[in-house]
Protein backbone atom coordinates (compact mmCIF):
# COMPACT_ATOMS: atom_id res chain seq x y z
CA UNK A 1 0.00 0.00 0.00
CA UNK A 2 1.46 3.38 -0.91
CA UNK A 3 1.25 6.49 1.16
CA UNK A 4 0.41 9.63 -0.72
CA UNK A 5 0.73 12.03 1.81
CA UNK A 6 2.80 14.92 2.14
CA UNK A 7 4.09 14.94 5.79
CA UNK A 8 5.53 18.31 5.77
CA UNK A 9 2.11 20.10 4.57
CA UNK A 10 0.33 20.93 6.79
CA UNK A 11 -3.73 19.65 7.13
CA UNK A 12 -6.14 22.58 5.53
CA UNK A 13 -7.73 21.83 9.57
CA UNK A 14 -4.75 22.46 10.65
CA UNK A 15 -3.81 26.08 8.85
CA UNK A 16 -7.25 27.02 9.74
CA UNK A 17 -6.41 26.88 13.81
CA UNK A 18 -4.14 29.26 13.64
CA UNK A 19 -4.10 32.99 12.49
CA UNK A 20 -2.77 34.44 9.94
CA UNK A 21 -1.89 38.14 8.16
CA UNK A 22 -4.48 37.37 5.78
CA UNK A 23 -7.01 35.32 8.04
CA UNK A 24 -6.72 37.35 11.42
CA UNK A 25 -9.79 35.18 12.92
CA UNK A 26 -8.99 31.85 11.71
CA UNK A 27 -9.55 29.38 14.63
CA UNK A 28 -11.68 31.66 16.76
CA UNK A 29 -14.90 29.54 17.95
CA UNK A 30 -17.92 31.22 15.87
CA UNK A 31 -19.89 32.75 18.87
CA UNK A 32 -16.73 34.86 20.13
CA UNK A 33 -16.40 36.15 16.42
CA UNK A 34 -20.52 37.11 16.43
CA UNK A 35 -20.14 38.80 19.68
CA UNK A 36 -17.10 40.22 18.06
CA UNK A 37 -19.11 41.59 14.99
CA UNK A 38 -21.90 42.32 17.64
CA UNK A 39 -19.53 44.44 19.34
CA UNK A 40 -18.60 46.96 16.91
CA UNK A 41 -22.22 47.06 15.41
CA UNK A 42 -22.55 48.36 18.72
CA UNK A 43 -19.88 50.96 18.91
CA UNK A 44 -21.19 52.13 15.54
CA UNK A 45 -24.93 52.99 16.52
CA UNK A 46 -23.67 54.46 20.10
CA UNK A 47 -23.73 58.22 18.86
CA UNK A 48 -27.37 57.62 17.50
CA UNK A 49 -26.49 57.94 13.58
CA UNK A 50 -25.37 54.84 11.58
CA UNK A 51 -23.94 56.19 8.35
CA UNK A 52 -23.78 54.13 4.95
CA UNK A 53 -19.81 53.96 5.23
CA UNK A 54 -20.21 52.72 8.30
CA UNK A 55 -22.14 50.03 7.47
CA UNK A 56 -20.35 49.24 4.26
CA UNK A 57 -17.13 48.99 6.92
CA UNK A 58 -19.01 46.75 9.54
CA UNK A 59 -20.20 44.37 6.37
CA UNK A 60 -16.63 44.41 5.15
CA UNK A 61 -15.53 43.10 9.08
CA UNK A 62 -18.47 40.87 9.05
CA UNK A 63 -16.26 39.08 5.86
CA UNK A 64 -13.29 39.06 7.70
CA UNK A 65 -14.07 37.54 10.34
CA UNK A 66 -15.11 34.79 8.20
CA UNK A 67 -18.79 35.07 8.68
CA UNK A 68 -21.22 36.17 6.15
CA UNK A 69 -24.25 38.83 6.84
CA UNK A 70 -26.04 36.57 4.59
CA UNK A 71 -26.19 34.36 7.67
CA UNK A 72 -29.89 34.95 8.95
CA UNK A 73 -28.11 35.12 12.99
CA UNK A 74 -25.27 37.23 12.08
CA UNK A 75 -27.88 40.03 9.91
CA UNK A 76 -30.36 39.71 12.77
CA UNK A 77 -27.32 40.14 15.24
CA UNK A 78 -25.87 43.09 13.75
CA UNK A 79 -29.56 45.06 12.64
CA UNK A 80 -29.99 44.50 16.06
CA UNK A 81 -27.59 46.30 17.33
CA UNK A 82 -27.40 48.79 14.40
CA UNK A 83 -31.07 49.71 15.70
CA UNK A 84 -30.71 49.96 19.25
CA UNK A 85 -27.68 49.13 21.06
CA UNK A 86 -27.71 46.51 24.02
CA UNK A 87 -25.95 47.04 27.18
CA UNK A 88 -22.14 46.76 25.75
CA UNK A 89 -21.03 44.09 28.93
CA UNK A 90 -24.18 41.32 27.47
CA UNK A 91 -22.69 41.64 23.62
CA UNK A 92 -19.29 41.30 24.32
CA UNK A 93 -19.14 38.97 27.05
CA UNK A 94 -18.82 35.88 24.99
CA UNK A 95 -15.39 36.88 23.69
CA UNK A 96 -13.56 35.40 25.92
CA UNK A 97 -9.84 35.03 23.97
CA UNK A 98 -7.14 37.72 24.67
CA UNK A 99 -6.26 37.73 21.69
CA UNK A 100 -10.08 38.60 20.24
CA UNK A 101 -10.39 40.87 23.22
CA UNK A 102 -7.63 43.13 22.37
CA UNK A 103 -8.59 43.09 18.95
CA UNK A 104 -11.77 44.06 19.45
CA UNK A 105 -11.27 46.93 21.78
CA UNK A 106 -8.72 47.83 18.77
CA UNK A 107 -11.26 47.86 16.25
CA UNK A 108 -14.07 49.16 18.29
CA UNK A 109 -11.41 52.61 19.16
CA UNK A 110 -10.83 52.73 15.63
CA UNK A 111 -14.43 52.89 14.67
CA UNK A 112 -15.40 55.22 17.21
CA UNK A 113 -12.98 58.16 16.55
CA UNK A 114 -12.95 57.68 12.71
CA UNK A 115 -14.48 60.89 12.21
CA UNK A 116 -12.04 62.67 14.08
CA UNK A 117 -14.22 62.82 17.07
CA UNK A 118 -15.26 60.80 20.34
CA UNK A 119 -18.85 61.37 20.96
CA UNK A 120 -19.42 60.74 24.85
CA UNK A 121 -21.41 58.30 24.62
CA UNK A 122 -18.52 56.07 22.28
CA UNK A 123 -16.18 57.24 24.99
CA UNK A 124 -18.41 55.62 27.75
CA UNK A 125 -18.48 52.37 25.81
CA UNK A 126 -15.08 52.10 25.50
CA UNK A 127 -14.32 53.11 29.10
CA UNK A 128 -17.10 49.78 29.54
CA UNK A 129 -15.62 47.56 27.23
CA UNK A 130 -11.39 48.21 28.79
CA UNK A 131 -13.29 47.36 32.31
CA UNK A 132 -15.18 43.84 31.44
CA UNK A 133 -12.10 42.88 29.70
CA UNK A 134 -9.49 43.85 32.27
CA UNK A 135 -7.82 45.60 30.52
CA UNK A 136 -5.07 47.96 31.62
CA UNK A 137 -7.34 51.69 32.09
CA UNK A 138 -4.12 53.86 31.62
CA UNK A 139 -3.16 52.09 28.03
CA UNK A 140 -6.46 51.63 27.42
CA UNK A 141 -6.79 55.57 27.63
CA UNK A 142 -3.35 56.24 26.05
CA UNK A 143 -4.45 53.72 22.80
CA UNK A 144 -7.49 56.32 22.37
CA UNK A 145 -5.19 59.26 22.61
CA UNK A 146 -2.73 58.12 20.33
CA UNK A 147 -5.85 57.04 17.77
CA UNK A 148 -6.86 60.33 17.95
CA UNK A 149 -3.14 61.55 17.74
CA UNK A 150 -2.93 59.80 13.95
CA UNK A 151 -5.89 60.71 12.49
CA UNK A 152 -5.06 64.69 13.27
CA UNK A 153 -1.69 64.14 12.01
CA UNK A 154 -3.34 61.92 8.61
CA UNK A 155 -5.40 64.99 8.24
CA UNK A 156 -2.82 67.51 9.03
CA UNK A 157 -0.34 65.86 6.34
CA UNK A 158 -3.21 65.95 3.48
CA UNK A 159 -3.80 69.68 4.50
CA UNK A 160 -0.22 70.48 4.40
CA UNK A 161 -0.03 68.55 0.89
CA UNK A 162 -2.47 70.57 -0.92
CA UNK A 163 -0.90 73.66 0.16
CA UNK A 164 2.57 72.12 -2.31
Amino acid sequence: MEDNTMPDVPSTEAAAEVPTDDQPFAGFPREELLAFVRGVANIVAADGKVAEEERVMLYGLVHQTGLSILDEDVKAAIEAELAGPSPIEKVIKPVTNPLLRRALYQTCVEVAVADGHLADEERLKLVEIAGVFGLNSDAARDFIQWTLDSIAIEQRGREIITKL
